[in-house]
Formats: structure tokens, C-alpha cells, sequence
């Protein structure tokens, strides 16, 4: 989920949560009115019973209590209700109206309302105003009327509520999507760099710190890329080392050992021919020399075709591919099939020999480590940039414990590249796939 869509959803929750505790505030609103209303009717009607004094001389009048009540009606709130005593009046219940309140609250809320809010409790007080006009009064709420004012507010809050709420959703996830727009750009060149692609810039936008970000992107990039191709120099001078020590060894291993190996194997030749008949003993040890020094000068030949670079000016990348590849098949009787789709003229000689070596280091492996069939080797060209596939069905694996300087060789050679190396691990054997980006291709050539 976005920052942007987590924001979203958090000002709405955060929302409907202020909204919730508005309309909370409400229905409690409503019933500390009722517990206000309740003190002020104790009140009122308290005062009513201290004033009947004046009426002490119409006390046996029988209309003395219903006047009272009267009066008393007059001073409660609506959904109060009193019960009071006085003199020659005996205990009495009043309760004042509350059809201004509207309808009866559902009884889910009242349920709901009372289980959270405490309804008003009845209030007492006692007087007297002259020597027999003493007199007491409780005041209480009807809890119904309570519930029900509360229902009435919470229902005008709610609509007040709603209305307010839509506003700032609506102006709230519309400004967190403006201001956040910037973010998609740096999460994207984000992505894009974590993948390689170290040419990506970030536009700086929005909010100053975001601006910010996008530039120490953008900083990160130009670092990178200047490391990258530090590293590819470092890599390609590496290499181009190792090739001269190849070409060093090859021709050491010519003239010292090569020439050694030519004369040990004539003086073998020699010692059989001058053995006597009568030791053919001799004549069968210069024959097992001889034979273990044109073992050891086979060996040679193949050292040497690995270690010399191919004559790639001469007959070019493909037909040294070739030549490599039927030596291969030669040797071991396997299938190796080339499938080439490329302009030479497009690659120059470092990056010829080092898909050369590549090519050569993966049959080398799939020979030495494993029992193939065939080795399939693709070198396709798709604009500017070359894509190079090597698979074969020997079996062979790209665990820890097998892997060695080849397969780092090749990571190697790669990255001087700068393409990028997939090695995956198939049903039947291995398959290693380098791309080289058109990039590298056009400035090489």
C-alpha cells in the first residue's frame, strides 16, 4: 500500500473517529443539560413551596393543592419530574411534559447511550418557609426524556458531523494526493537505480523536502555511476592483466616445457631403438615414456589453445566460437550448436574476447562438471544491445561448493562489460544468459 493510500485511509479513520466522539459529546452534552435541568426544577419548585406561605390561610381550601401543583407545573423543566410534600398537601408526583423533545429515542440507543452514560439521579432538599410550612421535594429526569433529548442532538450533531466530515475528507485526500505527488517520482527512480539503471534522475518537486530528496537521489545516482565506472576500469585492467599473463604462460609453457617434452620424447624414441634383443624390458619403458610424453604434449596443445587468445581480428568472433566449439565435439563427442544474429563490426576486440572467454569458460564448465548431450550457445543482437545464452543439459549445478574462479571470471568480465549476468539452474543442467546494454555496445564500437 502507497504513503499516499495509507494517509488517505488514516484521515478518514482518524475522521470517523473525531466524528464518533463528537457525536459521543453530544448525547453526554444532553444529559448533563437533564442533570442541570433536574437541579434547577429542585430549585424552582423549592421556591414555589417557601412562597405558599401567603397562602397559609386558604391551606384548607380544597383547591389550595391543585393551585400548588399548578405553580409547580409552571417551573419544571421539560422531563422533569418532582415529588414533594408539604403541610396539609400529601406526597405528590409531578411530571412535565417533554413532547418538545420529539420522538421516543429508539430503544437500541437508549440501550446503548445508558450503557455508557449514567442517567441523571434524583435530587432531594428540604424547607420550610413559617412554623407549618414545612416542606420536602425531589427532583428527578425522567430517563426516557433523557434519552430521547440525547437522540435529538446526536441526530442534529450528526447531520453537522457528516457535513463537516465530508469537507475535510474530501479537502484532506485531495491535498495529501497533491502534496504527495513528488513521492511517486523518488519511489520510482528509487526502483529504477535499486535495478541498475544508474542514468536515472529524479525530477525535484513539491515540497522543499522533498526537493531535497530528489536531489540526494539524483547526488546517489552520479556517485554510483562514477563508481560503476571506476569499477568496470579497475575490472577491464584486471582482465587485460590476466590475458597477458595467459599469453606469457602459453608461451613459457612452449618454449620450456614444450621444447623439454620434444626432447624427452626423442631421447625415448632413441633409448628403444638402441635397446638390445636381448632387453625387451628396455625397449617397453622408452615405449610407456614415450607415450605418457605425447599424453602430457596432447594436454599441452589443449592448455595452450585455452591459454592463447583466439585469432579474433583475423576470422572474427564467430568463426572462432566455432573453431573453439568443434574442438569441444572432437574431443568429448558432444553436440555443441552456435546461433549467431550479430554485427561484429558493432563489438571491438575487448569485448569480442571477453564473450569469447565466457563462452569458453561455460562449455569448460558443463564438460568438467557435469555430462552433457549438447551445449546450445546463442548470440543475438536486438538494436544495439547483444544478449549471449549458454545452456546444456549436463546435469551440472550452481551450488556453493562448485562454484569457482569461472563463474567469477565471468562475473567479472561481465561487469567490465557493464551487462548484467543471470545464472539459472534448469531442469536438465545450466543455463547463463549476459545482456550488454545498447549503451555499451554504441560507445564501444
Amino acid at each position: 500500500m502507497s504513503l499516499r493510500i495509507r494517509l488517505v485511509v488514516t484521515l478518514w479513520l482518524v475522521t470517523l473517529l473525531a466524528g464518533a466522539l463528537t457525536l459521543g459529546l453530544a448525547a453526554g452534552d444532553a444529559y448533563k443539560s437533564a442533570r442541570n435541568d433536574t437541579q434547577k426544577t429542585l430549585v424552582r419548585a423549592s421556591y414555589v413551596l417557601e412562597r405558599n406561605y401567603h397562602m397559609e390561610p386558604r391551606m384548607g381550601d380544597p383547591l389550595y393543592a391543585e393551585m400548588t401543583s399548578i405553580k409547580l407545573l409552571s417551573v419544571m423543566a421539560p422531563g422533569s419530574c418532582i415529588r414533594y410534600e408539604q403541610g396539609l398537601i400529601t406526597e405528590r408526583r409531578l411530571c412535565a411534559g417533554w413532547q418538545v423533545f420529539g420522538p421516543i429515542a429508539p430503544a437500541w440507543f437508549r440501550e446503548t447511550v445508558e450503557w455508557f452514560i449514567k442517567p441523571p439521579t434524583p435530587v432531594l432538599r428540604t424547607g420550610s418557609a413559617s412554623p407549618n410550612g414545612a416542606f420536602r421535594i425531589e427532583a428527578s429526569f425522567d430517563p426516557v426524556a433523557a434519552s430521547t433529548l440525547a437522540w435529538q442532538r446526536t441526530r442534529l450533531a450528526l447531520w453537522q458531523t457528516l457535513a463537516m466530515g465530508a469537507g475535510v475528507l474530501l479537502l484532506g485526500t485531495i491535498t495529501i494526493i497533491w502534496r504527495l505527488g513528488p513521492v511517486r517520482g523518488i519511489v520510482s527512480g528509487l526502483d529504477r537505480l535499486s535495478r541498475g539503471d544508474l542514468e536515472t534522475r529524479v525530477e525535484p518537486s513539491g515540497a522543499r523536502e522533498f526537493a531535497r530528496i530528489a536531489m540526494a537521489v539524483n547526488q546517489l545516482s552520479d556517485r554510483l555511476r562514477a563508481s560503476a565506472a571506476q569499477s568496470r576500469a579497475l575490472t577491464r585492467k584486471l582482465i587485460e592483466v590476466e590475458d597477458v599473463e595467459r599469453q606469457q604462460l602459453a608461451r613459457d609453457l612452449h618454449d620450456e616445457f614444450g621444447q623439454t617434452l620434444t626432447a624427452t620424447a626423442a631421447l625415448a624414441a632413441s633409448i628403444s631403438y638402441a635397446a638390445a634383443a636381448d632387453r625387451p624390458d628396455i625397449e617397453r619403458d622408452a615405449g610407456a615414456i614415450g607415450n605418457n610424453i605425447r599424453a602430457m604434449m596432447e594436454c599441452l596443445r589443449g592448455a595452450f589453445a585455452r591459454l592463447r587468445p583466439p585469432d579474433l581480428d583475423d576470422v572474427g568472433l564467430a568463426a572462432s566460437l566455432r573453431t573453439m566449439m568443434a574442438g569441444w565435439e572432437a574431443q568429448r563427442g558432444v553436440q555443441l550448436t552456435l546461433g549467431c544474429n550479430v554485427d561484429e563490426s558493432a563489438i571491438h576486440d575487448a569485448m569480442a574476447l571477453d564473450i569469447y572467454r565466457i563462452v569458453q569458460e561455460c562449455v569448460t564448465n558443463a564438460m568438467r562438471h557435469g555430462a552433457p548431450t549438447y551445449v546450445d550457445v546463442s548470440l543475438q543482437q536486438s538494436g544495439a544491445s547483444i544478449t549471449l545464452t549458454v545452456q546444456d543439459d549436463g546435469g551440472g549445478t550452481l551450488a556453493p561448493d562448485t562454484t569457482g574462479h569461472g563463474l567469477l571470471g565471468i562475473a567479472e568480465r561481465t561487469s567490465a562489460m557493464g551487462g548484467t549476468l543471470n545464472m539459472q539452474q534448469t531442469e536438465d543442467g545450466v543455463r547463463v544468459r549476459v545482456t550488454v546494454p545498447g549503451a555499451i555496445v554504441g560507445r564501444a564500437a
